[in-house]
């Protein structure tokens, strides 16, 4: 740009902003920030209104954490194996380039039912965007894929498959899948058509590019969001045990007369914070721990499809790296009232205990206990309080996990205790007024 010194040459960053409206209220206008400095250094380049997404349910999703170094990869085709909470007849994927410094050029893309393995059950199904089957999607931006015709299993998996054609070195990702997903080799091209074989290498364990998979089914969304117990760390690999897994099984068994089948989006992520970001916000990054969950919150939960509940399970990564008590509870009493302005319902669970781990130490044990304590007694700053502490504890050493819960680092729960954590919810109470 040209300045009186003479042209100053400065990258520019374009971003994607989604703000979530109320879908029964006209939006009249629109007030845009002002510009905070000097000289004019904040563009909008467009504005524009997405369709309401009644219709759609979220059936899996993962958060992006951070813009990672990966490969490089050349010419090769990933397929990601992802595992759905509800089914339907038709579905859309969900991509995106958050973070990126650049814009991303997609080969084609396809999707298919899993056999076992890189193999379909049948020949993959081409996915376009837009009418288009090679996307190309700008640094920090996302892309809802046309609806396809296939019948999605209920907790069943997809195979998403993208052929990258150039060299990618950096890509968003979601890091702790706890799945292997398959990649083939440099300069094999695409592959989104193949149906298996040979070519595919169990090698992935993030998840990259791809953040959710929809159903066309008006039951909604509860959205699960939290840090590394969300996300499944301590749950054995490619089991899908995570307790958000077994909370949508615990879904779809249960008669659907009081509490509807809703679709469940686990936007976990390990070693998230809810008052502080991990992740720098831009730039490549070894932290694929994300930014913190109040920054996160509008794009993790409130943009998901449908989303008529959401539940939130974090704090211990704070209090383990210093923070206050106070801070804690203000951040989640600030998602909640953001939550409640949107029309969804929000339940807060109280932080399991964590003795025995490296760095908590008694004072994180204290700070703990009061954030528990005030969750429990402030119930008019949320719908419901969950109280994870007590179902995850140990009666006689209740700074600790129950040892039959413990994964054996002694922060993670194991299969046994993220089961629990599921089953101890009343499913009533995920029901929103709107749906009783």
């Amino acid at each position: 740009h040209h300045t009186p010194d003479g042209v100053s040459t400065r990258r520019a960053r374009l971003y994607a902003v989604t703000v979530p409206v109320d879908p029964t209220r006209s939006v009249r206008a629109l007030a845009l920030p002002a510009d905070p400095g000097p000289r004019a250094d904040v563009h909008v380049f467009a504005v524009g209104l997405r369709a309401a997404a009644a219709d759609w349910t979220g059936s899996w999703a993962a958060g992006t954490g951070g813009y990672n170094k990966v490969g490089p990869w050349r010419d090769r085709t990933l397929r990601l194996v992802v595992r759905t909470s509800v089914g339907g007849d038709e579905l859309r994927l969900r991509l995106a380039n958050t973070f990126a410094e650049r814009a991303l050029r997609l080969g084609r893309v396809s999707v298919a039912v899993r056999s076992d393995g890189p193999n379909t059950t049948a020949d993959p199904v081409p996915v376009t965007f837009g009418g288009r089957d090679r996307p190309t999607l700008p640094a920090g931006a996302a892309a809802v894929s046309d609806p396809v015709r296939l019948p999605v299993p209920a907790d069943g998996d997809l195979l998403v498959s993208l052929h990258l054609p150039g060299g990618i070195q950096a890509a968003p990702v979601h890091g702790r899948a706890i799945q292997r997903s398959y990649a083939s080799g440099d300069d094999s091209g695409d592959l989104t058509a193949s149906r298996g074989g040979a070519d595919w290498r169990p090698e992935l364990t993030s998840w990259p590019f791809l953040t959710g998979v929809d159903v066309r089914e008006d039951t909604g969304t509860v959205v699960t969001v939290g840090d590394s117990i969300t996300d499944g760390v301590g749950s054995t690999e490619d089991a899908n045990r995570r307790w958000p897994n077994v909370l949508a099984r615990r879904l779809l068994a249960r008669p659907h007369t009081d509490v509807p089948a809703y679709g469940v989006s686990n936007q976990g992520i390990s070693a998230n914070r809810v008052t502080s970001d991990r992740y720098p916000g831009e730039g490549v990054s070894s932290s694929n721990a994300g930014v913190s969950l109040v920054h996160r919150f509008e794009r993790d939960v409130l943009a998901q499809p449908n989303v008529r509940t959401v539940v939130v399970f974090a704090g211990v990564n704070d209090v383990r790296w210093g923070a206050g008590s106070q801070d804690v509870l203000a951040g989640l009493r600030e998602v909640a009232r953001r939550a409640r302005a949107h029309r969804v319902r929000v339940l807060v669970a109280t932080i399991a205990p964590c003795g025995g781990y490296p760095d908590c130490t008694a004072d994180v044990d204290r700070r703990r206990r009061e954030i528990n304590a005030q969750l429990r007694s402030q119930h008019d700053d949320f719908d419901a309080v969950l109280d994870f502490d007590a179902v995850l504890r140990d009666p006689a050493a209740p700074e600790r996990l129950l040892p039959t819960y413990d994964s054996g680092d002694h922060l993670h729960p194991g299969d046994a205790g993220l089961r629990a954590v599921a089953e101890s919810v009343d499913l009533r109470l995920l029901v929103p007024a709107d749906d009783r």
